[in-house]
């Protein structure tokens, strides 16, 4: 315990002193002089030509930047209005091709209704007919027929098919 007191008491004097000593040197600086200080102008250089250069050269880059940012805005706006052009022509056609379009097909479903309309009779008396040949057909084939009993519906059936084709072409033509 006595040599914490020690060391605290020769900290605190070790203290004192350093801070009396900078007090000392604080002292002794001359105080500042209120003359005034003359100072003479640099002298002016002339630049030399290469400096003149790149002056030139870098007063033409700021020109030439300012120049290309203005063409890209005209670009833009030139872009824009091309393009609003060109959707409205497309419009303009488009709707044109899709009436022209609207009006042939209205034609060509009108007139293939009314074709099928005269084709219905003929195609339904054509499959009528072909039908009663498989009728008749199954009629003569059901049971156990004999090999001249079905050479004699296979050869009935492909002469009724056959009139019923016939008929059919005839017709349509």
């Amino acid at each position: 315990m006595n040599s914490k007191k020690i060391i605290t008491a020769a900290l605190l004097i070790s203290g004192l002193a350093l801070g009396s000593a900078s007090a000392a040197f604080a002292d002794t600086t001359p105080a500042p002089t209120t003359t005034p200080v003359t100072t003479t102008p640099a002298p002016t250089k002339t630049p030399s030509p290469a400096q003149l250069a790149y002056r030139a050269a870098l007063a033409q880059y700021k020109i030439d930047v300012t120049n290309y940012r203005v063409a890209l805005v005209n670009n833009d706006i030139s872009y824009r209005a091309a393009m609003q052009k060109y959707w409205a022509d497309w419009t303009n056609t488009n709707t044109a091709y899709w009436s022209a379009w609207t009006t042939t097909i209205g034609a060509y479903r009108t007139a293939e209704a009314a074709y099928d309309a005269q084709l219905a009779p003929i195609r339904a008396t054509h499959k009528s007919a072909h039908d009663a040949a498989d009728a008749a057909f199954l009629a003569a084939t059901t049971g156990s027929p004999t090999t001249d009993q079905l050479d004699a519906a296979l050869k009935a059936f492909h002469t009724a098919s056959a009139a019923a084709d016939s008929a059919y072409k005839a017709a349509v033509t």
